[in-house]
């Protein structure tokens, strides 16, 4: 396994809703991924906490990165999401760094399952998802 040496070029896989997210990689290596987010003005909900959309995307993203890792960093793959759940346990406020640590729990060449707990910078849960992926085929490239 290997932690990310290589993230500003990795930091390139978020693109589009992602990108405007403003999602940052923490770590990538087999089976496990970590990304973070800083809670902003347009990440929150109508009570002023972050809205349960922005979180399920975050999850939803950490859990099919867990499963697409691949020893050389040219080499990449996307995830299709099958199935995704999401239980939201705690609100978050503005200005709050968020965490989604992501990790395979299993699965066979094409289809994987992961799960997700999101954390708050006191390590308090604030959701816990799980996931259905289905891997696609290998890249070359970062389009």
């Amino acid at each position: 396994m290997r932690a990310v040496p290589e993230a500003p070029m990795l930091q390139g896989l978020f693109s589009g809703f992602a990108a405007q997210l403003g999602l940052s990689l923490r770590e990538y290596q087999q089976s496990q991924t970590v990304i973070a987010i800083t809670v902003a003005p347009h990440h929150l909900n109508q009570a002023g906490n972050l809205h349960g959309g922005v979180i399920a995307s975050i999850a939803d993203t950490a859990m099919g990165m867990s499963g697409t890792w691949h020893s050389d960093p040219a080499q990449w793959r996307l995830a299709l999401t099958l199935s995704l759940n999401i239980n939201y346990m705690a609100s978050t406020p503005p200005d709050t760094e968020v965490r989604a640590v992501a990790r395979t729990r299993g699965g066979g060449a094409k289809i994987f399952m992961a799960s997700c707990d999101l954390l708050d910078a006191d390590d308090r849960l604030l959701a816990s998802a799980e996931g259905v992926f289905k891997r696609g085929r290998l890249r070359n490239d970062r389009r």
